[in-house]
């Protein structure tokens, strides 16, 4: 994975109010890029799916996810 993706999508569920990320499914019921690769953050335990509904997935960083994004953040300056 990319690094740049993995601290965009980590920075942005650990700049929400709930410490959480969520996609909407295209029009043609796809999902878009970024489903793929919270999925892949998920399978490596910075992320936790909390719900899939109503053409909506849900994750929530986890304490691992924001050691990492510490250490991308850190290690960017």
């Amino acid at each position: 994975m990319l690094v740049n993706h993995e601290r965009r999508l980590l920075n942005k569920a650990a700049g929400s109010d709930n410490y959480r990320i969520s996609i909407q499914r295209n029009p043609d019921a796809s999902w878009p890029g970024d489903h793929s690769r919270l999925t892949a953050l998920e399978s490596i335990g910075h992320l936790e799916r909390v719900g899939v509904s109503d053409g909506f997935a849900t994750w929530q960083i986890t304490a691992t996810g924001l050691t990492q994004l510490q250490a991308l953040v850190g290690g960017a300056a």
